[in-house]
């Protein structure tokens, strides 16, 4: 028996990397999984391999979102894991729309998914919400990451907040800081130049996997679902705290 059998979960950015990961967790777990992602393909192939459902969604878009989240049914768990790290470089030399989209995918994408599941999980007096933070919302943030940091502060204060609302419910809601994990953000972050994103920025991405000191996937999953499964709330746990 599962600590999560008859569970139902759902997993945002949960095609590759740390979301597919968190997605072989919870099943592992005992939890039915629903992965949601833009690429049909790689949901398709995550969903097949943890016996899930594969949902097929940009967070970023309403109207396709709320669509397939009314097909999926209800969940007990939800992971806002989807999130992109761009536009990289000086605020002053960014492309405010990808600004502006960041924060729609980061935050805005979260917000939506958990709202449409919160009243169920109140409903059933148990559910469990964790969102997918970073060591760069702690100040003064990541360097060259304006839009990165500010959003996952701004999905950190979200979690904080619905925690505080939830108390006592049977609904909790923590945030993760997963560590720096080896998957293709990294490999987007190392592709840009010295240039393009500053020599702090530069030397520390390609200095962490130059040492082997980026985390497996698999590793910051189970750390993820530790939290699921406990009965932790309002908590912001950075796994470099515990290793």
């Amino acid at each position: 028996m599962g600590a999560l059998d008859g569970r139902t979960a759902l997993v945002t950015g949960g095609g590759r990397g740390l979301g597919a990961a968190i997605a072989h967790e919870l099943a592992d777990r005992g939890a039915h999984v629903g992965v949601l992602a833009r690429s049909a393909a790689e949901v398709r192939r995550v969903a097949a391999s943890v016996g899930g459902t594969a949902l097929v969604a940009d967070v970023a878009d309403a109207d396709r979102l709320a669509s397939v989240l009314q097909g999926y049914g209800e969940a007990d768990i939800v992971v806002a894991n989807a999130g992109v790290v761009w536009p990289l470089g000086r605020f002053a030399d960014c492309d405010i729309e990808e600004w502006e989209r960041a924060l729609t995918i980061n935050v805005t994408g979260a917000v939506r998914v958990v709202r449409s599941y919160l009243p169920g999980m109140l409903q059933r007096r148990w559910g469990r919400v964790v969102t997918i933070s970073s060591g760069a919302a702690k100040a003064p943030g990541m360097p060259s990451a304006n839009a990165y940091s500010t959003t996952k502060a701004a999905l950190d204060m979200f979690t904080l907040h619905l925690a505080r609302e939830m108390d006592g419910s049977g609904v909790t809601a923590n945030a993760v800081r997963p560590g720096v994990v080896d998957t293709q953000m990294q490999t987007f972050m190392r592709s840009h130049s010295r240039e393009q994103v500053g020599a702090e920025f530069h030397e520390r991405f390609h200095g962490l996997h130059e040492r082997g000191e980026l985390m497996s996937a698999d590793e910051s999953a189970r750390f993820v679902v530790d939290v699921v499964v406990s009965d932790a709330n309002g908590t912001v746990t950075d796994i470099r705290d515990v290793r």
